[in-house]
């Protein structure tokens, strides 16, 4: 989605106009009041017109997992690193965000799953309403054995390391909008573990991709803006051949028809229909399409209470022979609510669906979970935070599995 365009001062009128009315009232004395979001009072650290706001969150949490009939526990420490670093430049925008997670067992027995998060994000103020947008990125995660190309038996999952990088132009034309971007994606595959210790090796998966996408969007009104968007991508593989002798490098088109919606702090997001097809180069695999459904609705009912939605849809490449993919739709859930002016609780839920090519043997996998937490803000650079999750991943024909976690930690932040 692009960035927010110029309005004119009668578009920035009507806007305002949109705005919630019941705002909180003022204070008797004339001050400020205190913000319902403890993050935004939180000065951070200041490098010139830089802003850094790291924190730190240590819990511990109880797990259980059960895959098949085979039941496991364990307890284990977690700690988590982020932090924003923002600009605070009058014409350009930098934001960087990251995170990473390491996990370490205390008791009983189950896989440590690091992971680790990066982007950064450019926006340049060109001339006559033309911005520039550039953004680099790098993940990495464990494979979860539920994954339909997980290895069978490993008890250590392949780590996926993914390097993003994209560039981007954006024209406001009147009331048209359009927005042109291109993007490089690095994908590469480290070893899976077995009992025994030895090693499978798996970086036939490696890839480079490329994708064009462009949109028009056409501003109705600044609340709402439909729009037109298509893309073509391109996905090669190291290896033209991989070790079950197919090639499985992919040109993928795809078009999508949406609107944007910005009801101020009520109603904002996007939401996207439209259809997807992968040709990949083996002519004895088969072309996966779909319709795909994609957008992010962040709704505000009452001062206190948010909702956000998600909805998105990814094209999921196979490895064992025979087997083209999947489409994988994706939908998740989130309600937050102030019960108090420094505790916050929360009511997650999520689902997905896994639907295989046509000439898979594989039966459609469907995974659902939900969570609900509490934070206590002690004060504006220390959280106290209890939560609670369930999963559960179901094959016909496959192993299901099931995981509850229960946490307890602190948050500390500057």
């Amino acid at each position: 989605m692009g960035s927010p365009s110029v309005l004119s001062q009668a578009d920035e009128d009507y806007a305002a106009g949109l705005a919630r009315q019941n705002v909180r009232a003022e204070t008797v004395d004339g001050l400020a009041p205190e913000p319902l979001d403890q993050e935004s009072t939180v000065t951070g650290f200041r490098f010139g017109s830089l802003t850094l706001r790291p924190s730190v969150d240590e819990r511990i949490v109880h797990e259980t997992n059960r895959y098949g009939t085979a039941k496991t526990s364990r307890i284990y420490s977690q700690t988590t690193v982020s932090g924003t670093l923002q600009s605070d430049w009058s014409r350009h925008q930098l934001s960087v965000d990251g995170t990473g997670t390491w996990q370490k067992n205390l008791s009983g027995t189950g896989t440590e799953s690091p992971s680790a998060d990066i982007n950064a994000r450019l926006n340049l103020n060109l001339v006559d309403d033309l911005t520039a947008l550039l953004a680099a990125g790098y993940s990495y995660e464990q494979e979860s054995r539920t994954d339909p190309n997980a290895i069978s038996g490993a008890t250590t999952q392949s780590g996926i390391h993914e390097w993003r990088a994209s560039a981007g132009l954006q024209k406001n034309l009147g009331l048209l909008r359009g927005t042109t971007t291109v993007e490089l994606t690095r994908r590469l595959y480290g070893d899976a573990t077995l009992a025994d210790g030895s090693s499978v090796l798996v970086d036939d998966r490696d890839t480079l991709g490329a994708e064009l996408t462009a949109r028009i969007g056409y501003a109705i009104s600044p609340a709402l803006i439909p729009f037109l968007e298509a893309s073509i991508g391109r996905e090669k593989y190291d290896q033209r051949i991989d070790s079950s002798g197919a090639e499985r490098s992919s040109t993928t088109i795809g078009g999508r028809a949406g609107a944007e919606v910005n009801l101020g702090e009520k109603l904002s997001g996007e939401l996207a229909a439209g259809y997807v097809l992968r040709t990949l180069d083996d002519a004895n695999l088969a072309d996966i399409s779909g319709l795909t459904l994609d957008g992010e609705l962040n709704w505000s009912p009452l001062r206190g209470t948010d909702v956000n939605l998600g909805l998105s849809t990814t094209l999921e490449s196979a490895t064992a022979s025979g087997q083209s993919g999947a489409i994988v739709y994706e939908f998740d859930t989130t309600l937050r609510q102030q019960i108090h002016s420094a505790v916050v609780a929360r009511l997650g839920a999520t689902a997905s669906y896994r639907d295989y090519d046509s000439g898979s043997s594989r039966a459609n996998q469907r995974s659902y979970g939900a969570s609900t937490g509490l934070t206590w803000s002690i004060n504006r650079y220390l959280d106290l935070e209890a939560d609670a999750s369930y999963e559960r991943t179901e094959e016909p024909g496959a192993t299901d599995e099931e995981t509850t976690r229960i946490g307890l930690g602190l948050r500390m932040r500057r």
